[in-house]
């Protein structure tokens, strides 16, 4: 490794240059703002567009909207903000994010992502200064859909008595919207496996500009030695997801920085409680995962705080609960999860699994610094009491048609809490469901978790009591295992300030130069 790093002169801001270079992990799965999913999705899309709601760490905040407000969790007023411009200098209106919203919504009531929002009709008011929107039933994570929501311009021919739960199609296949609010436009895209895509920045009509770089150039690069040397050789300013062995020296060298960027994201171990069909057709493996005595025995096989520290370089702490410390609904009084291989062996010696059990981890592109360590150090642990894990590593598409299929045992998942509110990461989770979703692909589901949600929706007071008493469930069925909570590791050339509250990581927004590296 130690050649791999040689600083040449003349680097990318050496010259006084305002363009910003990134190298990513992945690219985007899909431009069209409203069909947004992956981090790398909002990753790019978030410099062209403007969400509904912005976030300070764990905290909603205005966006787009000013206001919004609901007494039931049905009927929400939202408040559009004044003063915002799209990318033609046209003025951001009710109207727009009236379209947005249903459009948005449309599209996602049929996704399976885990958030849909059950809208039944939205209009807007005379002057256009408040939208109001009417859910087919409560539902706490319309906040959490309001910071996923970007807004685009309406199309001259949508109506505003359109907005319905059944919104035309033709408004629906209008290609990706490509002009919003934010402080870039799309200049130039390559998709694809090695994807690149230059963003420039937006001048208003006054001739001024809110965007920190004039050019931001985002590439994707997969391997985690060539992002490292792009940084090194001036060809990338900011590499996201080091490899784990570099950290140890890198940000020691003085044109090189390493940020630590806050996250919402949670890995969790999602487990499979039916049957598999054509991939499992005597079914054996589901019936033992369908045991809670198997699924207690995996969860005691699980050194949480040995994983973190092995997986991630201590870059991941242990995630005893889906909840992150500081959002509402994290239960600090709560014991932390213990490892104990002994009693996982005598639970499986119950269950009469006392020769072990076969089973398959599927192990997606996670976004992280665990260089895929994760998947291997799982299997080693449950292997302590012959639970002999067979890992298979897919792309992000394949690994989701096997989730919604319901074709795996086990499988490596990923949560973004976007809103702080764990109450809302329960409905997504936890809500009964006709088909798989990513979120819940082992279809749990627990009578007295559906009316407690049901509850908590009705009476948002109810919440922290409720949460509480859900979680006491969870720890009795174990439908999921949280494993880890995710940070972001970002190395970037030294003279870039990289400030994040928001916890996605546009870095065309969150990064700065000093002044004085720009007059050299």
């Amino acid at each position: 490794m130690a050649t791999i790093l040689l600083p040449v002169a003349g680097a990318s801001g050496a010259s006084g240059d305002r363009d910003l270079r990134v190298m990513t992990v992945t690219g985007p799965s899909s431009l069209d703002p409203h069909r947004a999913y992956t981090g790398a999705d909002f990753q790019l899309l978030g410099h062209i567009f403007d969400p509904f709601l912005s976030r300070d760490l764990f905290a909603p905040v205005p966006g787009l909207l000013a206001g919004w407000q609901s007494v039931d969790q049905r009927i929400w007023r939202l408040q559009p903000a004044s003063g915002r411009q799209f990318s033609d200098g046209r003025p951001v209106t009710g109207r727009d994010l009236l379209y947005s919203l249903c459009r948005w919504a449309t599209i996602n009531r049929a996704a399976h992502h885990g958030q849909p929002v059950n809208l039944k009709r939205a209009s807007l008011n005379a002057d256009g200064t408040e939208i109001l929107v009417e859910l087919e039933e409560p539902q706490v994570r319309l906040t959490s859909a309001l910071l996923l929501i970007y807004g685009v311009q309406a199309p001259d021919g949508f109506r505003e008595n359109s907005c319905t739960s059944a919104l035309p199609a033709t408004m629906v296949r209008l290609s990706a919207p490509q002009r919003g609010s934010g402080p870039y436009k799309l200049r130039h895209s390559k998709l694809g496996n090695k994807a690149s895509f230059t963003l420039e920045a937006v001048t208003n009509s006054r001739g001024q500009r809110s965007a920190p770089f004039d050019r931001v150039h985002i590439t994707t690069e997969p391997d985690a030695q060539q992002r490292v040397r792009a940084l090194a050789n001036g060809q990338a300013d900011i590499i996201e997801d080091p490899p784990p062995a570099p950290l140890a020296y890198l940000p020691n060298l003085p044109q090189i920085s390493l940020t630590e960027l806050p996250t919402d994201r949670t890995l969790f171990l999602s487990i499979n409680l039916t049957p598999h069909g054509p991939a499992d057709p005597s079914g054996s493996r589901s019936k033992a995962l369908a045991d809670v005595r198997v699924r207690q025995a995996i969860a005691l096989l699980i050194d949480k705080t040995l994983l973190a520290q092995r997986a991630t370089d201590g870059y991941g702490s242990p995630a005893h609960q889906i909840a992150l410390p500081g959002m509402r609904g994290s239960l600090p009084a709560r014991p932390d999860d213990t490892s104990d291989p002994a009693k996982a062996r005598d639970l499986l010696r119950e269950a009469g699994y006392a020769e072990g059990l076969d089973l398959e981890l599927l192990a997606p592109p996670q976004r992280g610094s665990d260089g895929g360590r994760t998947a291997d150090i799982l299997a080693g642990m449950l292997s302590v009491a012959g639970i002999r894990v067979t890992v298979i590593r897919l792309d992000r598409d394949d690994y989701r048609d096997r989730l919604r299929e319901g074709r795996f045992d086990l499988a490596l998942n990923m949560l973004g809490i976007e809103d702080g509110l764990i109450m809302s990461a329960f409905q997504g989770m936890l809500s009964p469901q006709a088909v798989r979703s990513i979120l819940n692909p082992g279809l749990y589901k627990n009578a007295a978790i559906t009316r407690m949600l049901t509850e908590a929706a009705a009476d948002p007071s109810k919440m922290d009591m409720l949460t509480g008493e859900i979680q006491t469930i969870l720890d009795r069925d174990i439908p999921f295992i949280p494993l880890l909570h995710m940070r972001d590791l970002v190395l970037h050339r030294s003279d870039l300030t990289l400030n994040a509250r928001d916890t996605g990581r546009v870095f065309g927004r969150i990064a700065t130069q000093r002044a004085s590296a720009l007059v050299r």
